[in-house]
């Protein structure tokens, strides 16, 4: 594998845990990015697959796990880029060496960047409307629902909310229900905003 090769797979990795908001080192956050790629790209990528990909089950690096494009392809659609090879032109494009400047430039905030207590609005077609609040480790609540299946008081867990792209939640708690999945703005996406609130 050449230099560059190896620089674009170990910045795909980099920009996949980014999305994600953990570290691929556990059996358990490869299980978790099987079910968030799937969500998103509605394509499935083994555990073991991943595992491969990042060297965690082998250190062969030259593994077809590592090379098969339909792979490299997922991954990049998951990272927000159309395919692998638009992942590798990334360079050209403004701004692209930004680690933060995801998603072809689509505003987007994790929750790395909230403390407890701050608030967002989500909107996504038809006049929908929730306002969540955040309690920490990329879990929110929800405390105001308008025209959306979610209740006030339901909680899930979320690391990004993009502009123009579905809402994919995850360990959703509902009416009492067995945590579940659940994506908001399937036709559209969500648009966003910070009000200015008074924390609780």
């Amino acid at each position: 594998m050449d230099k560059i090769n190896q620089k674009n797979f170990d910045e795909l990795r980099h920009t996949v845990e980014y999305v994600t908001g953990c570290k691929m080192c556990t059996p358990k956050n490869f299980n978790l990015l099987s079910v968030r790629i799937y969500d998103r790209t509605h394509v499935s990528l083994s555990p073991s697959t991943l595992k491969r990909f990042w060297g965690y089950a082998t250190k062969d690096e030259s593994s077809n796990g590592m090379r098969r494009k339909s792979t490299l392809d997922v991954l990049s659609r998951y990272a927000g880029y159309t395919d692998w090879e638009a992942f590798c032109q990334r360079d050209q494009q403004p701004d692209a060496k930004d680690a933060s400047n995801l998603f072809f430039g689509h505003k987007h905030i994790t929750a790395d960047s909230m403390q407890p207590g701050d608030t967002l609005i989500v909107i996504w077609k038809p006049n929908r409307r929730i306002t969540l609040r955040y309690v920490g480790n990329s879990m929110w609540m929800v405390i105001e629902s308008k025209n959306s299946k979610l209740s006030e008081g339901d909680t899930f867990k979320c690391h990004v909310f993009i502009e123009q792209q579905p809402l994919v939640l995850s360990d959703l708690i509902h009416d009492n229900l067995p945590p579940c999945g659940y994506i908001c703005g399937k036709n559209g996406g969500i648009n966003f905003m910070r009000p200015s609130l008074e924390k609780p």
